[in-house]
């Protein structure tokens, strides 16, 4: 669809997202599935409006905010892949998208005030569409992913639950089953609750499990979390817009997982998260008793649990 008529239809439509037949609610946080959204041609992401962004970003030294690597890896080299040496600013990336050879990460970009009020309007379609509970949402956040053509992002899995629109270009996502044990065996998923984020390995057999979506600008597709996931750009650049955020559901399978990688260091053989619901509930509430009450961060809410419990054992179990 042209660009102008989208934007145009944008403008008229106050909804960021249009809701596809039963699939927001029957689907949420279970399965992948596409969607269509009116936000291309939005203002907030033109590219001088990104760079502006990334600067107001990176000047916040609190916290990281902002990544940027070379696009031309492959879909299984994990997320330590440096920068083209031709690229010497974020800002550089993002003014010469087409031919910078990068992909370029915004975090938490809610921090600006415009976008804030993006999120707040996306979270409340989405929360009312899914069914979820606000109560149910303990970490929101928004992020922006600019890649040049042909950018891979790498085969990983994330703990939140993830609504992307597609703004500007094409991407072909592939999403996986996240209950799929042959895909993402317990010890991956272990793995990752104690903090190595490259512990789901991509392999060539996976392929052919993958889900693959052709998206184009005005579409936009939901991974639950955990669910596998890897994109490639197409022939020109790409803006997306990722949306996600934490339910509590999920934050106790977290804790069963982080114990399991704990009883499993020890020799035995752990029931896997879902089998047994009092075993579930017993290893998440020895991990709730050292985490953080008032977490900052979402590293925190999820990690701070299993490294406060483990901390005397460290030396025994390297």
């Amino acid at each position: 669809m042209p660009t102008a008529v989208v934007t145009k239809t944008a403008r008229q439509n106050t909804r960021g997202i249009e809701v596809g037949p039963n699939a927001f609610r029957n689907d949420f946080n279970k399965r992948s599935f596409q969607f269509s959204h009116n936000l291309v041609g939005h203002r907030l992401f033109s590219l001088p409006r990104l760079a502006e962004l990334a600067k107001s970003l990176l000047a916040d030294t609190s916290t990281r905010s902002v990544r940027w690597q070379a696009g031309g890896a492959p879909v299984d080299a994990g997320w330590a892949v440096p920068l083209h040496d031709k690229v010497e600013s974020v800002n550089e990336a993002i003014s010469n998208l087409a031919e910078s050879g990068s992909w370029v990460l915004l975090y938490s970009v809610q921090r600006d005030p415009e976008y804030r009020a993006l999120l707040d309007q996306l979270m409340t379609e989405i929360l009312a569409d899914t069914g979820c509970s606000r109560d149910e949402v303990t970490w929101e956040d928004a992020y922006i992913f600019l890649a040049s053509p042909d950018a891979v992002t790498p085969y990983h899995i994330d703990h939140e639950a993830t609504f992307l629109f597609q703004i500007h270009g094409n991407r072909t996502a592939n999403i996986w089953d996240a209950n799929d044990r042959s895909v993402l065996p317990d010890k991956e998923i272990e793995k990752y609750y104690i903090g190595d984020l490259n512990a789901a390995k991509y392999t060539i057999e996976k392929q052919s499990k993958a889900t693959v979506y052709a998206l184009n600008q005005g579409t936009g597709v939901h991974h639950p979390s955990k669910a596998p996931h890897a994109f490639k750009n197409g022939d020109i650049y790409s803006i997306a817009l990722g949306i996600h955020f934490c339910v509590r559901d999920c934050d106790r399978q977290a804790s069963v997982y982080q114990m399991n990688y704990l009883l499993r260091r020890c020799g035995l053989k752990p029931t896997s998260p879902g089998k047994s619901q009092w075993r579930d509930k017993l290893k998440a509430s020895i991990i709730a008793m050292f985490a953080d009450k008032k977490p900052k961060t979402k590293h925190d809410m999820l990690r701070s649990g299993f490294k406060k419990l483990t901390a005397p054992l460290r030396l025994v179990l390297k």
